[in-house]
């Protein structure tokens, strides 16, 4: 049978969770930029410069300053809902928001959605994953990433922040310093374009490294840089820093 990244891939589809969420988001009800933005924690040029890309393969379209799903792009989205859900009930912005990870919460009076996703302090996505699970080993790590990943916002793009979260959960969960491409790629659900890309980028930054194993595949993990930076967390962690 089909897979639903087949089926994407086939299309030309979505190439992360960001795009997934803002399809499904945009199943409720045309929306600006603005609007997506402010529901999912995003600059609003962040979320146009994913809807302009995704226009020119006929997925999304905009019209008199509203962005609408086009028959494709409902199409794919619709196999993206009942993907993660089988509730038809579900409120379209709670289900983007679990796509991304973020706690399902509305508006958070007082702060804009970035905050609310944990700017400014603990990432809550990263958070939420491991909330109430393992030892205190596990939540060592955890609070030792959630230190990475502050040192990191605002030295990164959003996307390279995006793949470098999963490298993270991945060290929280297992205290392994790298994954394998195919690992992350599903993680992501990814483009395989798109994904190189950004590990690229991260490369060009000294943050991971990328290594091809002749008899397991290609590696990616965290520079010695980073893993200087994850001691430094860790130790700040353990004396209460």
């Amino acid at each position: 049978m089909e897979s639903l990244r087949e089926k994407v891939s086939q299309r030309g589809g979505p190439r992360s969770r960001v795009v997934e969420a803002i399809l499904v988001l945009l199943l409720s009800r045309p929306m600006r930029s603005s609007e997506i933005a402010g529901v999912l924690g995003f600059s609003s040029r962040y979320v146009s410069s994913y809807l302009s890309y995704w226009r020119t393969r006929g997925i999304v379209d905009y019209d008199s300053g509203f962005w609408y799903l086009t028959p494709k792009g409902e199409a794919i989205a619709r196999e993206i809902y009942e993907r993660e859900t089988r509730r038809g009930s579900d409120e379209y912005t709670i289900l983007a928001q679990k796509i991304l990870g973020s706690p399902v919460s509305q508006t958070v009076k007082g702060k804009s959605g970035a905050q609310a996703r944990g700017e400014g302090g603990e990432p809550l996505p990263f958070l939420a994953e491991f909330k109430g699970k393992g030892g205190s080993k596990l939540q060592e790590r955890v609070s030792t990433g959630v230190c990475l990943i502050n040192k990191m916002k605002g030295l990164i793009g959003d996307e390279e922040l995006e793949v470098l979260m999963i490298l993270v959960s991945h060290y929280a969960r297992w205290g392994t310093s790298y994954m394998y491409l195919d690992q992350l790629q599903e993680r992501l659900n990814a483009d395989y374009t798109w994904l190189m890309k950004v590990l690229r980028e991260l490369q060009s930054k000294g943050l991971i490294y990328i290594y091809t194993d002749p008899r397991l595949g290609v590696r990616v993990g965290f520079s010695k840089n980073v893993k200087q930076q994850l001691e430094l967390c860790s130790t700040n962690t353990t004396t209460g820093e």
